[in-house]
């Protein structure tokens, strides 16, 4: 195929991601789950998470950084709410801060072509990676909410992409920026935090003992922190202690092992329902006795490394059990959570990204156990590491929106090979 045909479907990936998630935030018939999530522009009337986020960003236009109830904040993540704050600096309408995200994921889907074009150098497999990101239905929820996931993500798959440039260029710099990118990440949602340190490990692994990866990764540490300093100096002069993460990690252990509910949330207002969930405890806690956030995550530490041990010490089983469970929830939403009925459109969605994810294995095995390709290792372990970390936390298919990049560069693999195959069966395929 031509390079001006080639530049011909970006272009239209990039015009198709954008147009159906426009259409998503504008037409309610589009968006199945309008009755129960709609799209809400005014940033004084949002909920949940949302609520939370506008609340940061002005915090972070009254004191210059992220705060709840006028105190300092470290809840998720340092950096989203002053990308926010942006759009609250001059107006409450939020569909400029929406249209931004609905860019940023269109650009993403542009992205996700390029690497895999980069990776086999088919046409083909980097086209059907592009519309299926484009067409990812799932994903679409996303840019017309508050939420980190856009953001978070295009940062994810902008790391990766220089990360495959700095192996096949052999390029200190591009490793660096790779560095540099998932620190920004960190700052968005902490639990890349974690990832980056195996990730880090394994490059050094890769390094000093299979020689296949510059030294100067030892160097990437230095570039990872010197990013986050500004939030260390910012929570220390608050805090007058240096915090790591964030401050609702814990309370994700806490409920994602929590054994009698499954790892279930208790989602109900009243938490003095819950007497005996730890989480409804700590709540309470705060309404009585006036705990700042930082109280409470000392307490959701302290008490989730207690439930994590006695778990596992007291009922192995079903603790690994309630993390299966967990990690089918990160991939597909199923099973779904105890107290709601799963809606057709959650059922679809399971069975569609189940049939996206055997194909990524197949994708996966080429590129990983046939060719011996270094990148599709390094995404192989990230995949692993960071669907490991969710099987301990309350998970649903949200927090994998930055893995499904990888998931559809690897089922596009799988599925263009298995269709070459088909049409060949007689002859070896070599994708």
């Amino acid at each position: 195929m031509p390079k001006i045909n080639y530049n011909r479907w970006l272009t239209i990936i990039l015009f198709l991601s954008f147009t159906f998630r426009t259409v998503y935030m504008l037409v309610p018939q589009f968006n199945y789950f309008n009755k129960v999530t709609p799209v809400n522009y005014n940033a004084l009337e949002q909920k949940s998470d949302d609520r939370t986020y506008s609340r940061l960003a002005f915090g972070v236009l009254k004191y210059g950084f992220p705060a709840k109830k006028d105190k300092f904040s470290m809840y998720a993540g340092f950096l989203y709410p002053y990308i926010v704050a942006v759009n609250l600096a001059f107006s409450n309408n939020l569909i400029y801060l929406f249209f931004f995200q609905i860019i940023l994921d269109s650009l993403t889907a542009v992205l996700i072509s390029v690497i895999a074009l980069k990776l086999l150098n088919k046409v083909n497999v980097s086209i059907l990676a592009g519309l299926l990101y484009a067409l990812y239905y799932p994903n679409y929820i996303f840019p017309p909410r508050i939420l980190t996931e856009v953001f978070f993500t295009f940062l994810i798959a902008s790391a990766i992409y220089f990360l495959q440039k700095g192996l096949q260029e052999k390029s200190v710099k591009e490793f660096f920026i790779f560095g540099g990118l998932l620190s920004v990440a960190a700052l968005t949602k902490s639990m890349i935090f974690y990832v980056f340190f195996f990730i880090y490990l394994f490059l050094i692994y890769k390094a000093f003992i299979r020689k296949e990866v510059t030294k100067y990764v030892v160097f990437i540490l230095l570039l990872f922190f010197a990013i986050q300093s500004p939030y260390y100096i910012i929570s220390y002069m608050n805090t007058n202690k240096l915090i790591v993460g964030s401050s609702n990690g814990w309370y994700m252990i806490l409920t994602g092992t929590y054994l009698p509910l499954k790892g279930d949330e208790p989602k109900d207002p009243e938490y003095e329902i819950f007497t005996d969930h730890p989480v409804g405890k700590i709540y309470k806690l705060e309404l009585e006795q006036g705990w700042n956030e930082f109280q409470m995550d000392s307490a959701f530490t302290a008490l989730g490394k207690k439930q994590v041990a006695d778990n596992f010490r007291n009922h192995p089983f079903e603790s690994i059990e309630v993390m299966l469970l967990q990690v089918s929830r990160f991939w597909f939403h199923m099973p779904y959570f105890i107290r709601p009925i799963p809606g057709t459109g959650t059922v679809v969605a399971a069975v569609y990204k189940f049939v996206l994810t055997l194909f990524m294995f197949a994708g996966l095995f080429i590129m990983v156990y046939k060719r011996k390709d270094r990148f599709s290792q390094i995404c192989l372990f990230f995949l692993l590491i960071y669907t490991s970390l969710h099987s301990l936390v309350y998970s649903s298919l949200r927090y994998s929106a930055p893995l499904v990049p990888l998931l559809v560069i690897f089922a596009s693999i799988g599925i263009i090979s298995a269709y070459e195959y088909y049409k060949n069966p007689d002859n070896e395929h070599k994708p």
